[in-house]
C-alpha cells in the first residue's frame, strides 16, 4: 500500500472545506434556531411563574375579600337584629302604652257608669222607700 501525500492533502483541504461550509451553511443557522427555541422555552417558562404567582395572588385576594365580606355580611345582620330587637320593644312599649290608656279609658268609663247606675239607683231606692212606707201604713 503505498500513500500518496497529494490525495492526503487533497481529502484534508476537501474536509476542512466541506466542514467551513457546512459550519456557515448548517450549524449556525441550527444553532440559531435552537437558541432562539431555548430562549422562547425559558421565557415561557418565566411567564408560567409570573402566571402562577399572580393566580395565587388573586387567589389569596379573592379568600381576602370574601372573609372581609363576610365579616360585612355578618356585622349588617347584627345590626339588622338589634333593630329589629329595638323596634320589638319600641312596639312592646307603645303597645304597653296603648294599653294602659285603654285601660285608664275604660276605668273611667266604668267609674262613670257606676255614678250614673247609683244615682238611679238612689232614685229608685227612695221611690221604693217611699212606696213601702206608704204600703205600710196603708195595711
Amino acid at each position: 500500500m503505498n500513500i500518496q501525500l497529494s490525495v492526503v492533502l487533497w481529502t484534508i483541504i476537501c474536509f476542512v472545506l466541506l466542514m467551513l461550509i457546512l459550519h456557515n451553511l448548517l450549524f449556525k443557522p441550527v444553532l440559531k434556531v435552537l437558541d432562539a427555541r431555548r430562549e422562547k422555552i425559558e421565557n415561557a417558562a418565566a411567564k408560567k411563574v409570573e402566571w402562577e404567582k399572580a393566580g395565587q395572588e388573586h387567589v389569596a385576594m379573592l379568600a381576602e375579600r370574601e372573609e372581609q365580606f363576610a365579616r360585612e355580611r355578618q356585622q349588617q345582620i347584627r345590626e339588622a337584629v338589634e333593630a329589629i330587637h329595638q323596634d320589638s320593644k319600641r312596639t312592646v312599649e307603645l303597645a304597653k302604652e296603648a294599653r294602659m290608656e285603654l285601660v285608664d279609658s275604660y276605668r273611667g268609663y266604668v267609674e262613670a257608669e257606676r255614678e250614673a247606675i247609683m244615682r238611679r239607683l238612689s232614685v229608685h231606692s227612695s221611690e221604693l222607700a217611699t212606696a213601702f212606707a206608704d204600703r205600710l201604713t196603708k195595711e
